[in-house]
């Protein structure tokens, strides 16, 4: 029984790792990654989450493809068509993998359980923060009223740290949404959903998280000490010590 789960989730994974690389959302690369990580998350918690990971990549790239020729004349675009490569996806992955490994004690497979409550609230938050990143810097790029989140200088859109007013307020909706289509998943598949509190301060962190990136850009990046994908992978992993520390305490 547990072979034949393991052989439909390597089908579904390598399925939608195909699939986002024939859509041009991930490289080949980007999709190998994805299909790791997938069926990393498949063994530990089911297909729910890896549903919540696509919905990300979706948006993702719906986000990238907005006004995409105009990002391409200004040289701002992901890789040649907006596609991914595996190192941001690792940076928007590795922490939601290691929110699993940690808090399913060592269990390889355990299909479905979705863990504990802390921890798909965890999971959802890594995913949340990434969301909201991606769609503020994605969208907000387009922008042409563009500021340096540590100064509030008027920079050029793109600029590393940069943010702007129709950004933040897509960093919040991708922010929002992500919990949102979590608590629909868990209500569906019968896990236990999120409480107003747990879920309010989440979509606030994940939206904060947004902005630790920003600050990271335009002083870490810019200097040349960390790459954006590092930056990345900083941001989500203090947002999920911060929100797992309130989460404790609560």
């Amino acid at each position: 029984m547990i072979v034949f789960r393991i052989i439909v989730l390597i089908v579904i994974c390598s399925a939608l790792s195909l699939l986002t690389y024939k859509k041009g959302m991930l490289n080949a690369d980007g999709s190998v990654t994805a299909f790791l990580i997938g069926l990393f998350i498949g063994l530990q918690a089911g297909l729910t989450l890896i549903l919540l990971l696509l919905v990300f990549l979706a948006s993702a790239f719906l986000a990238t493809k907005y006004k995409f020729n105009y990002k391409k004349e200004r040289g701002l675009e992901e890789g040649f068509k907006g596609e991914r490569g595996w190192t941001n996806v690792l940076a928007n992955g590795i922490v939601p993998v290691f929110v699993l490994l940690l808090y399913n004690s060592g269990d390889l497979v355990s299909f479905g359980s979705l863990c504990s409550n802390i921890s798909t609230s965890l999971f959802v938050l890594a995913v949340a923060a990434a969301a909201s990143d991606t769609l503020a810097s994605e969208i907000g790029m387009a922008s042409q009223k563009v500021y340096l989140i540590t100064t509030f200088e008027k920079v050029k859109p793109g600029t590393n740290g940069g943010i702007s007013l129709y950004g933040e307020m897509w960093a919040m909706i991708g922010s929002a949404y992500t919990f949102m289509i979590a608590q629909i998943m868990f209500h569906i598949s019968g896990h236990p959903t999120m409480s107003l509190e747990v879920l309010t301060i989440g979509i606030l962190i994940a939206f904060v998280s947004c902005q630790i990136d920003s600050f990271f850009g335009a002083t870490l990046e810019r200097r040349g000490i960390l790459n954006k994908s590092l930056v990345n992978l900083l941001a989500i992993s203090i947002s999920v010590i911060v929100f797992g520390g309130i989460i404790y305490v609560w």
